[in-house]
């Protein structure tokens, strides 16, 4: 409740600096309220990601007062539309998790950290970040900027110029650098780890032991089992079950590889001037059948 009042008095409150205040004092008045069973090794965490890979699912489990009674790290949301647009003036407030950080690497190298801290990045194949940014721009997303704008020109294309349209779009923002710059930097550190949609929409579950196992979050079966409980696919898409379509609910479908249902010759083509290397340097580079 604390972060969203923070994000929506950003402006009024002089930008991100002014938000950051805010934070810091609903930070103190929440945690006072919050009984902390264990405190986290780490001063910061930071989860860096770009759009479109359960930024929004991994928000909602790390802001859960289970989460901060494990960790007594409050949540900070990072706000700006981040990638090529990315910037840190400072270092994140003390105990503090960041969440859904849509940065590169370079960007994230240029926030101050403290000795302890732990980083991961979710890493997701870029096609089927087009098909969901392609249908979120399109129905589903809430119109802040730059939606309006896109939703704006994708109603006057059809859906193979929409497509190609959106690539373009995530081209200009840097989503697909950012996601290059990422894949060796998890080497010969134990503070930064890869982790992957796939392996997310898989099995949510799995995926979030392993996630609370790397970032030393010790918590109880029961207390893990009823945080997921409380966010699990269905309770996000009004009891929809993960693989069933809504193109106009923000949790559209919740798998990967549904690019394969709307790629075709042309838009593979397209994508693949636009990319080069990028599925083969991500580990996606998979034979193309039409």
């Amino acid at each position: 409740m604390f972060t969203s009042v923070a994000i929506r008095l950003r402006r009024k409150l002089g930008g991100i600096k002014g938000a950051i205040r805010l934070y810091e004092m609903c930070r103190r008045f929440r945690s006072n309220c919050v009984k902390v069973l264990r405190k986290s090794p780490y001063e910061n965490i930071y989860h860096c990601c770009t759009q479109k890979t359960a930024s929004q699912w991994l928000r909602a489990i790390l802001s859960d007062p289970t989460v901060l009674k494990y960790t007594g790290l409050n949540v900070l949301p990072y706000v700006q539309l981040g990638l090529n647009y990315a910037s840190f003036s400072g270092p994140l407030p003390s105990r503090t998790i960041g969440v859904h950080l849509y940065i590169g690497y370079s960007a994230y190298l240029t926030i101050p950290k403290p000795s302890a801290y732990k980083t991961f990045f979710i890493l997701r194949d870029p096609r089927d970040i087009i098909v969901s940014w392609y249908f979120s721009a399109r129905f589903s997303h809430v119109p802040i900027d730059p939606i309006p704008d896109l939703r704006k020109d994708l109603q006057k294309m059809n859906f193979h110029e929409g497509m190609k349209y959106m690539i373009d779009r995530l081209d200009e923002w840097g989503s697909f650098e950012a996601q290059r710059s990422w894949i060796n930097a998890d080497k010969d550190t134990e503070k930064i780890r890869i982790f992957r949609y796939e392996d997310l929409s898989r099995d949510n579950l799995a995926f979030l032991k392993q996630l609370f196992d790397y970032l030393n979050i010790l918590m109880p079966e029961d207390k893990l089992l009823s945080l997921y409980g409380r966010h699990r696919f269905e309770k996000h898409s009004g009891l929809r079950k993960q693989g069933v379509e809504d193109q106009h609910s923000h949790y559209r479908k919740g798998i990967s590889g549904d690019w394969k249902n709307y790629f075709d010759s042309s838009i593979e083509n397209y994508f693949r001037r636009k990319t080069g290397d990028l599925l083969e340097a991500l580990g996606y580079g998979e034979s193309w059948h039409f």
